[in-house]
Parts: structure tokens; C-alpha cells; sequence
């Protein structure tokens, strides 16, 4: 018994061991991209293996979908009811940009599943309200129920420092969902923590769309007719020729001649999921910062490469440019900026 358990193991480790995000299984293809404008996209496709390692993930439910529903709630640590929490943050957080304005703190909300779901946040995605609308910094799951947890968050909304009407109406909550900001927003938040730099871009993305704002939010892109016109193109184009692709898992995203960055998911469904919302991130910043898009298949395989091809640092390799969430011991979502 111990020689057949012993020649079992031989048999079952190397086929767990390339069944992640590596070279073997994960693929582009210099016959499929897809080009529109300043955007050009490449499918990440999944082989039989690793589809199969991951056939079994639970499901999980968006953030947009959380919020809309009800099941989510993100609030200040700085209300009343939390300022000890609140000046004990202000004292050990040592993210730039951190400040506390006597009921609040800058770069830190607290965040509730209060739903029977599982759910599933993205590092980049923007929510609206409470003291100023906010860029979340990090990935995260909630387990149903899960209590508060804080969450690394930058502010988007540089002019504001007060209970909106809406967040007021909502029990001075965050109320709403905006979008998965720009990919240079996103790692000035995830990979910088600059708030300088958050705030920079979030002023040169809305300046150049038109889409001025008292408080200069970054949600202000939500109303700028001229920008929804060209975002709602962008999407048209890419929704109809990505979705109809089998097995992919992710996108690389590319403008001009570089690559501005790339998400995987674990599964088919959860990267269908997403994809709209990130194509907000990336068509905008196509349109805001992105030139006409030439960027060839071996740039884009290259920039593939040193991701997947060392498993053994591809953690610490990644985090260096972007964010890994891992749940249960399986990489959900894997993010470069």
C-alpha cells in the first residue's frame, strides 16, 4: 500500500503542478487579436488542464452586482460610532496620502458582506459616497456574512470631504457603484499607493473626456456625454468579437505600441463576468492617454512570458506591477497595470 500511495503521488503532483497560470496552459495567438481604435486586445486562452483544475471554484458575486442588491455595505471608519477605530488608523497607516479629518479616515473604509453570497472585489473598482468617492486598492473576498473588514482605499473625489445628499439618503453609506478606473489609476492606487498620483490621473482622465466636476471626482466620466458616445463604441466592437471566443480566461490589453497591462481569471465564466466593467478600464485609457493601437503579437508574448513562465516567483513578480487574489489556495484573479 505505502509503494502504491508512493507511486500515486509521483503520478498525481506533476499534473497539480501545471495546472495553474503558466506557459503550458495559458496561451495568446498571433492570428487572434482584435483592434479598435487605440485599443487592441489579445484573448488569453485556456487549455483542457487547466480548465478542468478549475471547473470546481464556488461562484461569486461581483462587487456592482453586491452593491446594487443591497448585499454589500461600505462605510467610514470615522463615524461616530467608530472614531476610536478610526484615530487608531490615522496613527498606523502608513499609505502617502493618508489623512484623518476628525470623522474620517482617508485611506481606509470598512467593508460588510451582510448577504448569504460570496463576493468577489476587484483592486480598481470605484465606489460613490460617503465622505468622498473612492478607489478600492486592494482584491478581496467576503465569505457570506462576514462581519467588517477594512479595505485599502484612495480617494478619487479630491474636492469633497463631506456627506453627499445621496450618501446622507443611504445612512451615510457608500451608495453606489461607478466603474473599474483607468489602468493608470488603478496602479498609482494598487501599485504606487501614491495619492499624489491617483489624484493626477484622475484629473488628466476627466480633463481630457470633459468631464468636469465642483469636486473633481473621477465619477464625473459617468455624465460626460462625449466620453459615454465613445466609451459605448469601444464596447459594441469588443463585446461582440471577445465573447464569442471559447476557453478565454483573460485579456492582454495594448495601445500605441506597449501593453498597458493584463487580467486572468480562473474560469471562462468569472473573466465573462467581469469583462465589462473591464473594458471601462481599459477603453478609457485608451481614449484618454493611448495612440493608435500597432502593438505586435511578440511584444504582447513577451510581456506574457515573464508572468507565466517562472511559476516559482510568479507571485512576488506580480505584485511588483499589479495584484494576485487567492482564495482556498487557487489564484482567482491575477492583474498587471
Amino acid at each position: 500500500m505505502k509503494i502504491l500511495s508512493f507511486l500515486m503521488s509521483t503520478i498525481i503532483l506533476p499534473i497539480a503542478s501545471v495546472a495553474q497560470y503558466n506557459a503550458d496552459n495559458l496561451k495568446i495567438r498571433e492570428a487572434v487579436s482584435f483592434t479598435y481604435k487605440n485599443l487592441r486586445l489579445y484573448p488569453v486562452f485556456a487549455n483542457q488542464v487547466f480548465l478542468d483544475e478549475h471547473k470546481d471554484i464556488s461562484k461569486y458575486t461581483p462587487l456592482q452586482k453586491a452593491v446594487a442588491e443591497k448585499k454589500i455595505t461600505v462605510t467610514e471608519i470615522g463615524s461616530a460610532a467608530h472614531a476610536n477605530v478610526a484615530n487608531e488608523h490615522a496613527r498606523s497607516n502608513t499609505l502617502v496620502g493618508q489623512s484623518s479629518g476628525g470623522s474620517g479616515t482617508v485611506n481606509t473604509l470598512f467593508i460588510e458582506n451582510t448577504s448569504n453570497d460570496t463576493i468577489m472585489i476587484m483592486a480598481g473598482e470605484v465606489v460613490k459616497g460617503g465622505k468622498q468617492d473612492r478607489v478600492l486598492a486592494q482584491d478581496m473576498v467576503l465569505l457570506p456574512h462576514s462581519g467588517r473588514k477594512d479595505i485599502a482605499v484612495f480617494c478619487v473625489e479630491h474636492g469633497r470631504w463631506q456627506y453627499s445628499e445621496e450618501s446622507q439618503k443611504a445612512n451615510h453609506t457608500f451608495y453606489g457603484y461607478s466603474n473599474v478606473s483607468t489602468m493608470s489609476v488603478r496602479k498609482a492606487a494598487v501599485v504606487e499607493k501614491d495619492q499624489q498620483k491617483v489624484w493626477q490621473n484622475v484629473a488628466e482622465v476627466t480633463a481630457k473626456n470633459s468631464a468636469s466636476s465642483q469636486s473633481g471626482s473621477y465619477t464625473a466620466l459617468d455624465t460626460s456625454k462625449k466620453y459615454n458616445e465613445e466609451l459605448k463604441a469601444y464596447l459594441s466592437f469588443f463585446n461582440s468579437k471577445l465573447k464569442a471566443e471559447p476557453n478565454v480566461i483573460g485579456v492582454v490589453a495594448c495601445t500605441g505600441n506597449k501593453v498597458i497591462g493584463c487580467d486572468m481569471f480562473a474560469t471562462p465564466g468569472m473573466f465573462q463576468q467581469y469583462f465589462d466593467n473591464l473594458m471601462s478600464s481599459y477603453s478609457t485609457e485608451a481614449i484618454s492617454n493611448g495612440t493608435e493601437a500597432t502593438t505586435s503579437y511578440q511584444t504582447v508574448q513577451s510581456y506574457l512570458d515573464k508572468i507565466l513562465l517562472d511559476e516559482s516567483t510568479q507571485e512576488s513578480d506580480v505584485e511588483k506591477n499589479g495584484t494576485i487574489l487567492k482564495s482556498r489556495g487557487k489564484k482567482l484573479h491575477l492583474a498587471t497595470f
